[in-house]
């Protein structure tokens, strides 16, 4: 009997222990965007049980380590600096796109992915590195579906882009100007309130679109401006135009003006398996959804290429395979963004803005 006991004992000591794979969640988890990682923090907990409950990561359980970086860049390096340290095998975050991007060096040069589930900056990914991926859609790619709608609309439109020149709206604006053979663009100063100029350019070109790439504050102006010259082009915009202002300062001139928004997650996911995996205390907002998703992500290509080898399951992500999470299948590019970028119209009209029912 002494002998089975210590033979137990030795099998027991050339055992290695299981340990807790670590899961990072980096957002602001308090203050005005407080609200948002906590939506972060309950999806990456539901998904970190869920994971859990069918075996974890070949057999070892996820935990998640939480950091409060505030949405802002400083201290999103503190925070990244802090997760790399705790040798985290994944970073779900940022949630803001400058805090995403301060962040991510940090994470390339320890080895660790990352996968935003919110950042929606263009160089949030095109940087050089291949550790970042995210499962929110690319302000810039606003343009693609802006392109497909405007030509649709009129085959033969000629458009007009008036941008504001930030770097926000530049690329958008370059992206836009490839997709239309009869586009130009003028930039106007933010806050300028004299736009006489514009508005005749507009009217000299013909044009029978306005995009404007601009806050809401500067395209409620214009927009206003364009229809007191009885300039008669439809207007349509990027998701900074869904907002009050725009209507405050444009009034009846902004009827009509179509905008494009990122998809809601839950309109993609399946609301029933929705219900099934996130507590009803959880909620079931945009960010606890993407960052549920996330983690579908990470624990896939983990036990695809490796847990501890964070280049090898970004390059099995970004190599043509196909994850499916509880937003639906996704699929990745060579870049870390989403092969399918999804946005809906939305349409002004009495000073309210709703689901265009012509997508």
């Amino acid at each position: 009997m002494r002998f089975i006991f210590s033979l137990l004992a030795s099998v027991a000591l050339a055992s290695p222990a299981l340990a807790d794979i670590l899961v990072g969640v980096a957002g602001p988890m308090g203050g005005q965007n407080g609200v948002f990682g906590k939506q972060m923090q309950a999806g990456v907990s539901a998904a970190i049980t869920a994971v859990n409950a069918a075996g974890g990561i070949n057999g070892e359980p996820l935990r998640a380590v939480v950091e409060d970086d505030a949405c802002d860049t400083r201290r999103a390096f503190d925070v990244a600096q802090n997760l790399a340290q705790q040798d985290v095998r994944v970073v779900i975050g940022h949630f803001c796109s400058g805090a995403m991007i301060a962040a991510s060096k940090t994470y390339l040069e320890a080895g660790i992915l990352a996968i935003t589930p919110a950042a929606t900056l263009p160089a949030v990914t095109d940087q050089q590195g291949w550790n970042v991926l995210r499962l929110a859609s690319r302000d810039d790619a606003q343009a693609d579906i802006a392109a497909l709608r405007i030509l649709a609309d009129d085959a033969a439109a000629r458009v007009a882009i008036i941008s504001d020149g930030q770097p926000v709206m530049r690329s958008l604006v370059d992206r836009l100007k490839g997709k239309l053979s009869a586009g130009s663009e003028q930039v106007v100063k933010p806050g300028t309130t004299d736009f006489t100029d514009v508005v005749n350019a507009v009217k000299a070109s013909g044009s029978t679109v306005v995009y404007l790439a601009m806050s809401a504050s500067d395209a409620g102006n214009l927009a206003k401006a364009l229809r007191e010259g009885n300039v008669a082009a439809r207007l349509y915009g990027p998701d900074l135009l869904l907002n009050e202002v725009y209507w405050e300062r444009a009034g009846e001139a902004a009827e009509g003006t179509r905008v494009t928004f990122a998809v809601d997650p839950l309109s993609l996911a399946n609301r029933f398996k929705v219900s099934q995996v996130i507590p009803a205390d959880g909620g079931s907002e945009g960010a606890t959804i993407a960052s549920f998703a996330a983690v579908e992500v990470f624990a896939a290509a983990a036990k695809a290429a490796g847990v501890n080898n964070g280049r090898a399951m970004a390059d099995w992500l970004k190599g043509g395979a196909v994850i499916p999470t509880l937003l639906g299948d996704l699929q990745f590019d060579a870049r870390g963004d989403l092969v399918t970028q999804r946005f809906s119209w939305y349409r002004w009209s009495g000073g309210q803005f709703a689901e265009d029912p012509q997508q």
